[in-house]
């Protein structure tokens, strides 16, 4: 069984639909089935990713899973709906530095946590043979969206990392702890300090139709 994972209705949405999802299952968070994928909504934030990746995890034990969503731009090279393949996200709130640790280092000891690469391989053949604009890069993952420039320049600076969210590094380390192989996939919008998208929910559309094409061709 292939386990997706996404944050926003929206793009969960356009997963189900793509993947014929759609039985309901008793969980603390909407969650589909369909034949041999399962799609969860996890909602928004590091919290809510880890959860859901857990419970998952445990109790439906899949060989392999995808996270899916969007990010804000740190790399100025990066164009909206540009496909980002995460080869590793780094927790940019966390700070241990008091204690000994590099910045965005965890308590277990560990500042980047790794997509599995043969998965990333087949998300990279995939996005090349629907067309999609997509690169590989470095995901910081926080508790808030990132709007100032400056800090935008710093995370840059000191995790080499192209984009921003609010889930991935979360999802990842829980899947290094349970050694299971997971992939961070994230659809760029704009660059942090940058005013809003004029209609940003359209561009969430078209995202997650993305997404959803992607999800399809990961699984044929």
């Amino acid at each position: 069984m292939t386990a997706f994972f996404a944050a926003e209705p929206e793009e969960a949405s356009a997963l189900r639909e793509a993947l014929g999802a759609e039985e309901a299952l008793l969980a603390p968070f909407p969650l589909h089935r369909g034949e041999g994928v399962l799609v969860a909504e996890t909602g928004v934030g590091k919290v809510a990713a880890a959860m859901a990746v857990a419970h998952v995890l445990t109790r439906f034990r899949p060989s392999e899973s995808f996270f899916l969503g969007v990010a804000g731009a740190l790399d100025p090279t990066l164009r909206a709906l540009d496909l980002l393949l995460a080869e590793r996200a780094v927790q940019w709130d966390v700070d241990l530095t008091p204690f000994g640790r590099a910045p965005g280092e965890t308590a277990f000891g560990v500042r980047f946590f790794p997509s599995d690469p043969g998965l990333l391989k087949r998300a990279e053949r995939a996005a090349e043979a629907l067309g999609f604009p997509a690169r590989r890069g470095v995901v910081a993952t926080g508790d808030r969206f990132l709007a100032d420039p400056k800090e935008a320049e710093r995370l840059r600076a000191l995790h080499g990392a192209d984009a921003v969210e609010m889930e991935g590094a979360a999802a990842l380390m829980v899947a290094w702890r349970f050694r299971h192989p997971m992939a961070l996939l994230r659809v760029v919008t704009d660059g942090a300090g940058e005013g809003a998208a004029l209609d940003f929910q359209a561009f969430l559309r078209e995202a997650a139709r993305r997404l959803g094409l992607l999800a399809r061709a990961l699984v044929e």
